[in-house]
């Protein structure tokens, strides 16, 4: 009788089968946006990342920092009127 390889007993034991068909899901999507003349996913997430996700990514940290500075000095303003 055959031995039987556990060694991906512990792999599949946290294995996410929603997440993983997502991921699947998501990437079958940017290859049918892209469509790639070589018909490869290979290279296709980092494309993704640098022509969307990446614009998209850099404009949200700039205005996550935005809206700190704002939250700040509203409570500067607000500890002031509270002193005065």
């Amino acid at each position: 009788m055959p031995k039987i390889d556990y060694s991906y007993e512990e792999i599949l034991r946290n294995w996410d089968v929603k997440k993983e068909q997502q991921k699947a899901d998501f990437l079958e999507h940017i290859y049918h946006c892209y469509q790639p003349g070589n018909h490869c996913y290979t290279g296709l997430w980092q494309r993704f990342c640098l022509e969307e996700a990446g614009p998209y990514c850099r404009d949200e940290y700039f205005a996550r920092l935005e809206a700190i500075k704002r939250f700040k000095q509203s409570q500067l303003e607000q500890n002031n009127e509270e002193v005065c």
